[in-house]
């Protein structure tokens, strides 16, 4: 019996020291795999949105440096935000060029010295893209952002667009002109000029006036929901600057209740290559043409243009709200080639007479479709000179903070710019939306959702509740 006990005890002792052997073995195979895959180049990016994998786009602006670019990410250490650390790791690798660097500017303020930002101070989370002399910070709120269609991470684009801001030798002159009423881009389109930026375009504001003509270097002037007209000394620095090739956006924004506010000037310069902006507003029928409730709240259709090209290819949207309806006046289509970019449906309206007040559309509304952008081509063959371009977008608001990043209206602007830049490439790179689907309502089926949301959920579950309750008393 002890010898049988012995044996048993034996083989007990046998079997444990095994397994003791093979978890000692389990733990040191892991522990040389994970060293293992450390020391291995390739990686193998798990996220649905690719939140650490660099596009195509950008391993083009990368392949293609020819000076290095320095990086610093300006964060207390130990408390790196884990998916810009990750991303701009990707920079690192992708090539030589590219130099990374975490300064904890808390603990080491003189380390940001070198870089001469001429700041009273760097908050925690900005990143510095420099090269050469020329520099673009990058904040945190332009990283990470909520939007409707969830929290989204514009990592890549913000930091590829910069690398392209600071390398980029010949950067087209875009200015967007006040004097005139209209929007301060430093006040409602902080986002729209960040984004021509990351286009690698240089932006800065003008006033005519005082400038006393356009400038010589002016690739594009904008003109963003102007209040006031032109001059006559204006118009015909206008009309100079077209005629020697320059391009003209105009954003013009719809009048509700007054036909006392006419822009005759700025009409007769769209007018000479054949739009009309005489004051209306659009009403739409059609319940996919516009959005949640509101009839005046616009998603358009999209007319065939390279502007709108990729738009449609992406089933993206155009979101105006409130929009001025465009006419078209006469033209020589021998000198000019006028092209519709965004319409109304045939269901929509435009009210001509704005200060009747009935909501309902009366006779003396203009049927749809009702053009809401053009864009024109200006060939200047007698005057020696390279054709110019102009696009007219019949509301400025899709342009604005708060707007801008909705659904298609950013690649609007951008695409617009291009164009009238001369078909110039862009380097589209696509935010990444790190949480959930989204669901975008239009029209009736926004209505319906709310009823069944907002009442008849709530009064099914309070019938269900009273019906178990009136059980229960019975019982």
């Amino acid at each position: 019996m002890r010898e049988k006990t012995k044996r048993s005890f034996g083989k007990i002792q046998k079997v444990y020291i095994t397994a003791g052997i093979a978890i000692v073995l389990v733990f040191v195979l892991a522990v040389l795999l994970v060293k293992l895959a450390y020391l291995l180049p390739w990686r193998y990016d798990m996220t649905e949105q690719r939140l650490f994998t660099l596009s195509g786009q950008s391993l083009q602006v990368l392949e293609g440096l020819e000076e290095p670019v320095q990086i610093v990410a300006v964060y207390p250490t130990g408390r790196e935000e884990m998916m810009v650390e990750s991303l701009l790791a990707e920079y690192g690798r992708a090539t030589e060029q590219v130099e990374v660097e975490f300064v904890d500017a808390e603990r080491d303020p003189a380390a940001l010295a070198k870089y001469r930002l001429e700041l009273a101070s760097i908050p925690n989370g900005v990143l510095i893209v420099k090269s050469g002399e020329r520099m673009k910070l990058i904040y945190s709120s332009a990283l990470f952002e909520e939007t409707v269609e969830g929290n989204v991470f514009s990592g890549e684009r913000e930091i590829t667009g910069a690398v392209r801001y600071v390398t980029t030798q010949d950067m087209p002159v875009v200015y967007i002109v006040q004097g005139h009423q209209e929007t301060a881009p430093a006040e409602r389109m902080t986002k729209a000029v960040s984004a021509l930026e990351l286009e690698a375009y240089r932006v800065d504001t003008l006033n005519l006036l005082q400038a006393g003509q356009v400038p010589g270097d002016a690739d594009i002037l904008i003109f963003p929901s102007p209040k006031e007209d032109l001059s006559e000394e204006e118009g015909q620095m206008l009309e100079d600057y077209l005629k020697r090739g320059g391009s003209v956006c105009l954003l013009v924004d719809p009048v509700l209740n007054s036909n006392s506010i006419q822009l005759p000037n700025f009409n007769a310069l769209c007018n000479s290559f054949g739009v009309d902006i005489t004051n209306n507003y659009v009403v739409e029928e059609n319940p996919e043409n516009y959005l949640s409730a509101s009839q005046m709240y616009l998603v358009p259709g999209l007319a065939m243009h390279t502007i709108t090209q990729s738009i449609g290819e992406d089933r993206k949207m155009v979101i105006l709200p409130v929009a001025r309806g465009l006419g078209r006046a006469q033209y020589d289509s021998a000198q000019v080639e006028l092209q519709p970019l965004l319409l109304s449906s045939d269901k929509s309206w435009a009210r001509v007479d704005v200060t009747i007040s009935d909501t309902a559309r009366t006779g003396a509304d203009l049927a749809g479709p009702v053009p809401l952008a053009y864009a024109a081509v200006i060939s200047n063959v007698q005057w020696g000179k390279p054709a110019s371009r102009a696009v007219v977008v019949g509301n400025s608001s899709f342009a604005y903070d708060g707007s801008i990043e909705v659904q298609a209206n950013r690649d609007l602007w951008i695409n617009s710019v291009n164009w009238l830049q001369g078909d110039r490439t862009g380097q589209v790179i696509a935010p990444k939306v790190i949480n959930a689907n989204h669901l975008v309502v239009r029209g009736n089926t926004f209505v319906r959702l709310s009823v069944i949301c907002l009442g008849v959920i709530p009064l099914v579950a309070f019938i269900a509740a009273l019906a178990v309750w009136a059980l229960r008393r019975n019982q």
